[in-house]
């Protein structure tokens, strides 16, 4: 996997603001979103960590967001994708995350099962 299309996904997926795959959905699909604005809603910063499980292969990456303009302060997001717990008949990956108070103070692991 390229390591760009991971920080690209990320960084899509960051500057949506949304936790929902496509917004907005097609018409066709069955949501009710009177409470997405909400639930779905990505906060501004962005989180130190953010935890996306995914059946792609598993990953820890590291994103430096900002810093583009002068005086804009850089901020890091740690990007993980824990993969499954559970592979068909067998075990998959899950993280094990040591969260120090921010970013630069945390660590994290993939453990298969």
């Amino acid at each position: 996997m390229n390591p760009n299309t991971v920080s690209n996904s990320f960084n899509m997926k960051l500057a949506e603001s949304s936790f929902y795959p496509l917004y907005p959905p097609a018409e066709d699909v069955p949501l009710d979103f009177s409470l997405s604005p909400k639930a779905l809603h990505i906060a501004s910063p962005p989180p130190d960590v953010l935890i996306l499980p995914s059946d792609m292969k598993y990953f820890i990456k590291v994103l430096t967001l900002g810093g583009t303009t002068e005086g804009e302060e850089q901020r890091k997001c740690i990007c993980i994708n824990p993969g499954r717990l559970a592979k068909g008949e067998g075990g998959g990956t899950f993280v094990e995350l040591d969260y120090g108070g921010s970013p630069d103070r945390m660590n994290a692991s993939i453990w298969s099962i």
